[in-house]
């Protein structure tokens, strides 16, 4: 299980115009589905970089299954800062 607060195991979509689960109040949502070739990427290491409503980006990546990511996070990320390396 995550402990990340950002992340829900959900066992289907909710339409934000009519709930609020899993987070609460959202202006809009967006389902994005991943194929087999896209989540061996993933095992493999890669991260993903996906667009969001053409506004926002967020980079998924695998836990434990693809290892550390070896500093490839860039440097503005939560990890980053977590670690003393964010440009703040």
């Amino acid at each position: 299980m995550t402990t990340d607060s950002r992340i829900a195991i959900v066992d289907r979509i909710y339409d934000s115009d009519t709930t609020e689960a899993p987070f609460g109040k959202r202006w809009r949502d967006e389902c994005v589905t991943l194929d087999a070739a896209t989540l061996e990427a993933l095992q493999q290491g890669k991260i993903l970089a996906l667009d969001v409503q053409g506004e926002y980006v967020i980079y998924v990546r695998a836990g434990e299954i693809a290892g550390p990511a070896s500093g490839s996070q860039p440097a503005d990320s939560d990890d980053a800062r977590a670690a003393g390396r964010g440009s703040d």
